[in-house]
């Protein structure tokens, strides 16, 4: 029975508080991005949307889209020189970010997501990928941040993976938020 009234004391004591953290932003990112360990994709370059929710002061749920189109790979086989084009990657998912901070932020993050890895003379590949990284924010005016992340990336392809490593810079606006 205690433990239920402190659950309940201490969901009572975090509502105003988390009342005050909602928020809706929206944000754009672009960068590089490296293949980690594959032979047949070059250093390319990502860009994306994402959606900034503030769920609680700690805590934000964020939407994103990712595309990157990785650079083409030249192989020899057989005494023959020939370019293989790199993969486009289209990426949908949702991150979670730790936030501490104020007007400079800094918050680790983790994400799930599906991916898509469309190349020439390669079947299209639809798998599910998992990020996490590391980011900083730095807010000059309220509702204006820009922020740059550090991220790995892997999609999982049956028995093996892709992987990235990926820098974005980006800026985010809040739409909409609760005093």
């Amino acid at each position: 029975m205690k433990q239920r009234i402190f659950v309940a004391l201490l969901a009572l004591a975090l509502v105003p508080t988390a009342a005050s953290a909602i928020g809706i932003g929206l944000g754009v990112y672009g960068g590089p991005s490296f293949p980690i360990l594959q032979s047949n994709a070059g250093n390319g370059a990502q860009f994306g949307v994402r959606v900034p929710v503030s769920v609680v002061p700690l805590l934000t749920a964020e939407p994103f889209f990712a595309k990157s189109s990785l650079g083409d790979k030249e192989d020899t086989f057989g005494g023959v020189t020939y370019t293989r084009s790199g993969p486009d990657v289209t990426t949908f998912g949702l991150n979670a970010l730790l936030n501490f901070g104020g007007p400079f932020q800094f918050y680790p993050f983790v994400g799930l997501g599906s991916s898509k890895i469309e190349q020439n003379g390669a079947e299209d590949v639809t798998e599910t990928t998992y990020d996490f990284g590391l980011g900083f924010g730095l807010s000059p005016i309220p509702k204006l941040s820009a922020h740059i992340r550090a991220e790995f990336v892997a999609i999982v392809t049956g028995d093996t993976s892709r992987k990235f490593g990926n820098i974005n810079v980006g800026v985010s606006y809040a739409l909409f938020s609760v005093p």
